[in-house]
């Protein structure tokens, strides 16, 4: 196919791209959400470096977009992920384009809403997340292997593979074979394609320089101070994470992570994407056909390498809900044509079969849609009200991401209680929480508190050389200063009894009363399908056992 004949985007793709987006906004929420997003956002704000893999492509547009004078700085952020997610209707159009020569308008839409309308993808499109971005950077390479050739093909799929590789790694390296078996065998393919391919992919994957250069200028907002070769790598292949893997990545832990994967794929509306997209291989010929039937296996079994051994395959995860959306969203375009030729009446029965599959997934969409975050405040005053009623200069020790992150957001970014220590505990023994507190020395000498892995494990057993007043979010190590009264409740934390002059006083009614309100607002979140809120909460009554 010359270039000229080049098949070109559907117009009503725009429109489903304006649509989709005003539905992220309209769903999507307020401010900070659980885990990752506080985290994301103040990195982005304060020109830091993320947690690993650093996200260097997803932090500086990120950055961009908090220049919008709408909403608060994490709202901004989460406008990336909404425009991310919405414009994965361009590519996705692109490739059923190359399938069917004019397809309808509602074939056209059906591609983007088989694929961006289920939980999982929503739910990456009402928060800061990296995976809606990678989805479209991703799915642009593929639009780009299938819907183009010659050295446009290989140009852009380097400069989208790298781009996508700045922001998911991992991801994208999961679905280098796919892409580069559509770009072969949808052809032709020339000696000058490769060097094109690597150098474009070069440049945009030259953002990672983003991370020596941020390290070196502000250490203490840089995670891992990826300043050296040595800890670049380290903060690259996200070194520090690697327990994620390898622990449930054999024997049972194999069967039951791919049995939580087949169930919670629904979400993705995995089924009937499978079962579209297989009518849909039947019904088209050509070179795209081709392209993506050697392409769609190969980037389902990369994507399930990614996740299958890792130890944080549960269905609450949300992370999970990211792997999943972006390892079947290539199901769509083949999907969307086995409508396309259904409408135009190709095969008598396609039509019953095609349409009722889709009018089960949009009931499925209709009533058991839970990614509406319009409304969601738990994870900001959740980590707010963990702080009411300290004193000035007190420590805070926030345990779980969703404390930890959220404080990197509302001390640093909004400069909430700065007149608090805050110390993650996950973060202590970091290097960059080392240069934030001042230095190992000095953050020993104005807390009281070694800077060590004892600490990082159990804050109690140094509470006792404290300086200051110590409040810390309890976890399984801190039970028994709990039971034996060392510990006292504060609101949603628990003050040291056990430091000389610095005993808390006992909860006062107010706080009481303010813990009450937390965790019923949890029970409600939960109850409207934030199952994080619904993980603090439990987690927060097995710990206290208290309401």
């Amino acid at each position: 196919m010359s270039a000229r004949a080049e098949p070109r985007l559907p117009r009503s793709a725009w429109s489903v791209a304006a649509a989709l987006f005003a539905l992220s906004v309209l769903r999507m929420a307020p401010s900070m959400d659980w885990l990752d997003s506080p985290n994301l956002a103040a990195s982005a704000f304060l020109m830091g470096v993320a947690h690993p893999p650093g996200e260097a492509g997803w932090l500086i547009p990120a950055r961009l977009l908090q220049l919008i004078p709408v909403g608060d700085l994490a709202f901004r952020a989460n406008l990336l992920s909404a425009a991310a997610l919405s414009l994965c209707a361009l590519p996705l159009a692109a490739m059923l384009r190359s399938l069917v020569a004019t397809p309808p308008a509602g074939a056209v839409a059906a591609s983007s809403g088989l694929v961006l309308l289920g939980f999982g993808a929503q739910l990456q499109g009402v928060r800061t997340e990296v995976y809606a971005l990678t989805l479209l950077l991703l799915l642009g390479a593929a639009a780009a292997c299938v819907a183009l050739t010659g050295r446009r093909a290989s140009a852009a799929l380097g400069l989208l593979l790298g781009a996508a590789a700045t922001v998911h790694p991992l991801l994208a390296a999961a679905a280098t074979p796919a892409l580069l078996a559509m770009r072969w065998t949808r052809g032709p393919v020339r000696i000058v394609d490769a060097p094109l391919a690597i150098g474009f992919g070069l440049v945009s994957f030259a953002a990672y320089a983003w991370l020596p250069l941020r390290a070196l200028a502000v250490p203490g907002r840089s995670w891992g101070v990826p300043s050296t070769p040595a800890a670049f790598v380290d903060v690259l292949l996200a070194r520090n994470f690697a327990r994620n893997f390898g622990e449930g990545g054999s024997g049972d832990g194999w069967v039951d992570n791919l049995s939580t994967i087949a169930g919670v794929h629904a979400d993705a509306l995995g089924v009937p994407l499978l079962l579209l997209a297989g009518l849909g291989w039947v019904l088209t010929a050509g070179p795209a056909r081709r392209a993506l039937a050697v392409g769609i296996p190969l980037w389902i079994a990369g994507n399930a390498a990614t996740i299958l051994p890792q130890n944080k395959v549960f269905p609450t995860n949300p992370d999970l809900l990211g792997y999943l959306v972006v390892g079947s969203a290539i199901l769509g375009p083949p999907a969307a044509a086995a409508l396309a030729q259904g409408l135009r009446g190709r095969v008598a029965r396609v039509p019953v079969i095609a349409w009722g599959l889709f009018a089960f997934g949009l009931a499925y969409l209709l009533l058991l849609q839970d990614a509406d975050r319009s409304h969601h405040e738990p994870a900001r005053r959740f980590a707010t009200e963990m702080a009411t009623h300290l004193p000035p200069g007190a420590i805070l020790i926030p345990s779980g991401n969703d404390g930890a992150f959220a404080w990197a957001h509302l001390q640093g970014v909004e400069r909430r209680r700065a007149d608090l220590v805050v110390v993650p505990r996950v973060l202590l023994g970091h290097p960059q929480e080392e240069v934030r507190l001042g230095g190992a020395a000095r953050f020993e000498l104005e807390t009281g508190l070694a800077w060590s892995p004892a600490t990082q494990a159990s804050p109690t057993a140094a509470a006792a050389a404290a300086r200051r007043p110590l409040y810390l979010e309890v976890r399984d190590p801190e039970l028994d200063a709990l039971h034996d009264g060392r510990l006292l409740p504060h609101g949603l934390v628990a003050g040291w009894s056990g430091v000389a002059n610095l005993h808390p006083p006992p909860e006062p009614p107010a706080l009481r009363a303010l813990r009450r309100a937390a965790l019923n607002e949890l029970a409600a979140a939960a109850a409207a399908g934030d199952d994080e809120a619904g993980l603090v909460r439990a987690l927060f009554m097995d710990l206290r056992g208290v309401e």
